[in-house]
């Protein structure tokens, strides 16, 4: 049995997301598929735009065998802890054979290549990391420059890597560099290797649309992978239609996602939007605009990933705050990028600390496993998982309790605020009543 493994956020799930599970089925000829998801917040620092159930019924729907939550404080952490938190994950469920992921190029070597220098951190690397860094560069930039000037220095042999550095253009070093599926493949494989994982990493090139595509391509067109069209759209694209309607009824042109997500998906979506808004960074607005008016520079300081200096910066502009986005853009600079500041902005929100951060690595990032839904022609995947898994396996929020310790509790009380401030967000959007955590059930397709 193969069992192979996908770390995904699916806002919202489209073609993309099949052409990788239908690859993976054929391809690598997986009997499961088995995806470590987050909930209701992502990595950018912004909330999905529907809930994570209706995201798992998506995943589902369209060929997953089993979708584990990635728990709140790494699904909106930097792109490393993001990886390490999902390779950790599939880790400790002790049956998963392989990580899939989807790059812009799939070039496993070159990946794996920056991978070990990222790891090991040879001096001159260092050294021009640092300079870059002095120089005001925001992370990205200062890594992805130091990168290739350390390359530049080193034109014949990476110890590191065992490869010839001759075959390897820097400019198309840079390209992959800029890109955030390249990054990611890069922070999954440096997690792979740190924790000696015996988990195969592979590789799929995107298609398709970009990752930064804003709208819709009209048709598919003739390039298929079997049954599964070329991805159209971006997840950017989809929620640029999305947001352009204030249901999926008063969308302009609704009929531009039948190209864009799998019928089942867009089936999801459509019966989610007849009773739920979607959620949006700037329904945030108010929430921050609070926290920021009656925090001082220590509190400041304390949320996750921030520094004293940007809460000077952001102590000293909060008479300036208007919005969500509005202030993300406002603090913006030269050395800190937009969405950094969006993640730093939600974790206050989401009472996210540095401390908390600390705390999971502690843990070892991932103390239990939490089932957000299955296929029932998987139910035996499941059993498996039950004797494989090396943490506590909860199926029903209310055995947490006996099933976990008091550190793992921790981590799980945030995934349970995160998702009741998520849910008290969306239904004050449409005069819906909210719905507790605890009375949510597993997805089963």
């Amino acid at each position: 049995m193969k069992v192979i493994g996908i770390i995904a956020e699916y806002n919202p799930f489209h073609n993309g997301h099949a052409y990788q599970i239908e690859k993976i089925k054929k391809d690598l000829q997986a009997d499961y598929v088995v995806v470590a998801m987050s909930g209701n917040f992502v990595q950018r620092g912004a909330p999905a735009i529907i809930d994570k159930y209706a995201r798992t019924q998506m995943a589902l729907s369209c060929g997953v065998d089993l979708v584990i939550e990635l728990p709140v404080l790494w699904a909106t952490a930097s792109a490393e802890y993001f990886a390490m938190a999902g390779v950790t994950l599939f880790d400790k469920m002790g049956c998963i054979d392989g990580i899939c992921f989807g790059a812009e190029t799939d070039d496993l070597g070159t990946l794996s290549m920056l991978a070990d220098v990222l790891i090991n951190e040879p001096d001159a690397y260092r050294l021009a990391l640092s300079k870059y860094l002095k120089e005001g560069a925001a992370f990205p930039v200062a890594r992805s420059n130091a990168l290739c000037e350390y390359f530049s220095q080193m034109p014949f042999h990476n110890a590191a890597s065992e490869l010839s550095l001759s075959s390897y253009d820097l400019d198309c070093i840079t390209c992959i560099l800029n890109e955030p599926n390249n990054i990611l493949a890069i922070e999954y494989l440096k997690a792979l290797k740190r924790r000696h994982s015996s988990i195969t990493p592979y590789v799929i090139k995107r298609e398709g649309a970009g990752y930064h595509d804003e709208y819709i391509a009209e048709t598919s067109g003739s390039i298929a992978y079997n049954t599964i069209p070329i991805p159209t759209a971006s997840a950017t694209a989809i929620r640029k239609v999305l947001h352009s309607g204030i249901s999926f009824a008063d969308l302009p042109n609704p009929e531009t996602l039948v190209s864009a997500l799998p019928a089942p998906a867009l089936e999801v979506l459509k019966t989610y939007c007849k009773t739920h808004a979607l959620v949006y960074p700037n329904d945030f607005s108010s929430m921050l605009g609070y926290l920021l008016l009656t925090s001082d520079t220590g509190k400041l300081s304390d949320i996750g990933d921030a520094t004293p200096e940007l809460a000077n910066r952001f102590f000293k502009n909060r008479l300036s705050f208007s919005s969500f986005d509005q202030f993300c853009e406002w603090n913006k600079s030269k050395d800190t990028t937009y969405t950094r500041l969006s993640r730093i902005f939600m974790h206050f929100i989401l009472n996210i600390s540095n401390d908390d951060y600390s705390f999971g690595k502690e843990l070892d990032y991932i103390p239990y496993l939490r089932i957000l839904g299955f296929r029932k022609d998987s139910s035996i995947l499941l059993k498996i998982l039950k004797h494989s898994a090396k943490i506590p396996l909860i199926s029903k929020l209310a055995d947490a309790s006996a099933l976990l310790d008091t550190s793992a509790l921790t981590i799980l009380e945030k995934d349970i605020f995160a998702a009741d401030l998520y849910s008290q967000v969306r239904t004050a959007k449409n005069d819906v009543f909210p719905q507790s955590e605890y009375t949510r059930n597993i997805v089963i397709v």
